[in-house]
């Protein structure tokens, strides 16, 4: 279960730096018709990391995963706002 986790955490942390790859493959395959949006696009990326962290641990516990995502995607913040910091 903690592998799961840390492969959640490991995917919402991914996801600025993989978006720009997923955007440039989706463009290539289907999406110059297709207007999608930036969140719309860091969305599709966060899910496309979950699923690949699910696979990975055969579809271990999906709690443990969510879990981890979110604290990937705000554990920068997290970080900040323990630390005192002003991050907007």
């Amino acid at each position: 279960m903690i592998f799961t986790f840390v492969l959640g955490a490991l995917a919402g942390f991914a996801t600025p730096y993989m978006e720009p790859h997923v955007r440039a493959a989706m463009e290539q395959v289907a999406l110059a018709k297709i207007p999608i949006s930036e969140t719309e696009f860091d969305l599709l990326t966060l899910v496309l990391l979950l699923l690949v962290a699910a696979v990975l641990t055969g579809g271990g516990s999906s709690l443990a995963l969510l879990a981890g995502a979110l604290l990937g995607v705000f554990g920068k913040r997290i970080v900040a706002l323990a630390k005192g910091e002003n991050r907007e």
